[in-house]
């Protein structure tokens, strides 16, 4: 590393150490309503109460991060059932998933400050540390590489405005982030390119597509919710999935206008987060809207005769996808950068989104280009766009097989990234 990094990694270093603390009490406070930390918040700071002499290191952070790994690290532990491994996530959601995983130990990942790292570093030593994604933290990359610990992205992917962003600091994004990995395992060529260009070398970086194409959703919860759908009667079912606060009460807006054209039809509305089905709620009230909970109806929703389902369950996705005609992926419509359309893709159902897709551009861009999905700019695109498919059912199948063909055909990635990592075991 030269001088000017080391500098700059030694003063990020006590910044990090500084703030940590306040970093703590943030993710208190915003997890307040959502589930939370509890007694293993101390873990944030690198504080555990396990130890291993050695193990496999898995690092996720949320729970769209933590669904799309989970098959890998199931055939990762099967391939290996005497190796110990660990899984990470620095988010409650996220915990949930992963701790669904049979053969591994969740903890929440360190905080990116020496103090807390080094604290999991000396709990757990690891000798390989497999990231998901971009979680490219400097104390967690560099300190584990200073304590023998092999450093590999898998599903790595980096947009262009984010490798724009390093190349104006190339040397210390050399020395800092590109440096400490040992593999590079990219879901595109462009982001291959990418890492190659902030100064991973070319002969680290590998391409193995989308581990979010091999998601294996529960079919049993997807085909009980379309029997129900069914009973229901002769209603049409907008989905809105997985949004954000300020699309809720947009959402809603829009669905009373489509509703005024179109009296049978009725709104799923699955907020991202709780703090979302409180705010749905309190705007439903406000424009005296009629709406039932998920956990106040009965199991197979008989007694639901509101305008509005709101889905406060967690780990029942397939549940309200299974309820729908038209899916709106959340996160879109706010500089979020959208969800997974794969998941309704996989149950040949078809997609909106809003204009910040960004998150999944290479899977948003393949279904709009193939006629799976289409983009909804504002508002009054959303009710066009619905008034198509409402005035032309026959676009619904037709749209909806699209976009099952091109999650069927991204298929194939987890093999490749299971082959990518045993080199980097063998390596060892």
């Amino acid at each position: 590393m030269r001088c000017k990094s080391r500098l700059f990694f030694l003063l990020y270093c006590l910044l990090t150490t500084l703030i940590a603390p306040l970093g703590l009490l943030f993710l208190l406070y915003k997890k307040r309503r959502d589930p939370p930390y509890g007694k293993r918040a101390c873990e944030l700071m690198g504080h555990y109460q396990l130890s291993f002499k050695r193990c496999i290191w898995f690092h996720t952070v949320s729970v769209g991060e933590a669904i799309a790994a989970r098959p890998l690290i199931q055939a990762f532990v099967h391939r290996h059932p005497t190796l110990t491994v660990i899984v990470t996530t620095t988010t409650t959601t996220g915990a949930r998933e992963i701790s669904k995983i049979a053969g591994i130990t969740h903890v929440f990942a360190p905080l990116d400050s020496p103090i807390a790292v080094y604290g999991f570093l000396k709990s757990f030593k690891p000798s390989h540390l497999f990231i998901m994604e971009t979680e490219l933290w400097p104390c967690m990359l560099n300190l584990a590489r200073g304590c023998g610990t092999k450093v590999c992205v898998f599903n790595a992917r980096m947009p262009e405005s984010t490798c724009q962003k390093y190349l104006k600091h190339r040397t210390l994004v050399a020395d800092i982030i590109a440096s400490p990995l040992t593999q590079v395992i990219c879901q595109t060529k462009d982001d291959a390119d990418r890492f190659c260009r902030i100064g991973v070398p070319e002969q680290r970086v590998k391409v193995s597509g989308s581990l979010k194409y091999d998601l294996q959703p529960n079919e049993k919860l997807f085909a009980q919710a379309r029997q129900i759908k069914k009973s229901l009667g002769d209603y049409r079912f907008l989905g809105a999935i997985s949004t954000h606060d300020q699309e809720e009460a947009m959402l809603i807006e829009d669905y009373y206008s489509l509703k005024a054209v179109y009296p049978n039809l009725r709104l799923i509305l699955v907020p991202r987060h709780q703090s979302g089905v409180a705010h749905s709620e309190a705007f439903l009230n406000s424009v005296q809207g009629s709406y039932a909970l998920r956990t106040t109806l009965q199991r197979d929703l008989s007694d639901f005769t509101q305008d509005v389902l709101i889905g406060n369950t967690m780990g029942e996705i397939e549940f309200y996808l299974g309820l729908c005609d038209l899916i709106f992926m959340g996160g879109s419509f706010v500089e979020v950068g959208g969800h997974n359309p794969l998941e309704p893709a996989y149950f040949s159902l078809p997609i909106i989104t809003g204009p910040y897709y960004f998150n999944f551009a290479e899977q948003y861009e393949r279904l709009i280009e193939r006629g799976g999905a289409y983009v909804a700019n504002d508002s009054q695109r959303f009710f066009t766009v619905c008034e198509i498919f409402f005035e032309h059912p026959e676009k619904i199948s037709e749209t909806g097989m699209n976009a099952f063909e091109v999650q069927q055909e991204g298929r194939g990635a987890q093999q490749k990234t299971l082959d990518y990592l045993e080199e980097t075991l063998r390596a060892r």
